[in-house]
């Protein structure tokens, strides 16, 4: 929860209709992010201790912590496996 995360810059994204769509160039790849996927995009494009991710996605929506930090977690490993955000120190 300490990690601090950020937007790689080996994907491409635009947002098109309130969603983010990405596309790894690499890889030929191409993602949809769903409205809180499209909300975590857009909060790492600065870095962001994950903690402190978590705590603004709480503001903003009604989720238990402990589900919030499982789904933010989990959301997080998927892009680090495509290499879509990067991490200082392990998530």
């Amino acid at each position: 929860m300490s990690s601090i995360v950020r937007q790689s810059k080996g994907l491409v994204s635009a947002d098109i209709d309130g969603e983010v769509v990405m596309m790894s160039v690499e890889q030929g790849i191409y993602y949809r992010l769903d409205e809180v996927g499209s909300r975590i995009w857009g909060l790492i494009e600065q870095p962001m201790e994950v903690s402190v991710l978590c705590d603004r996605l709480l503001e903003e929506y009604e989720v238990e912590r402990a589900d919030c930090e499982s789904g933010v977690l989990k959301f997080l490993d998927e892009l680090l496996e495509q290499e879509g955000v990067d991490v200082d120190g392990a998530v």
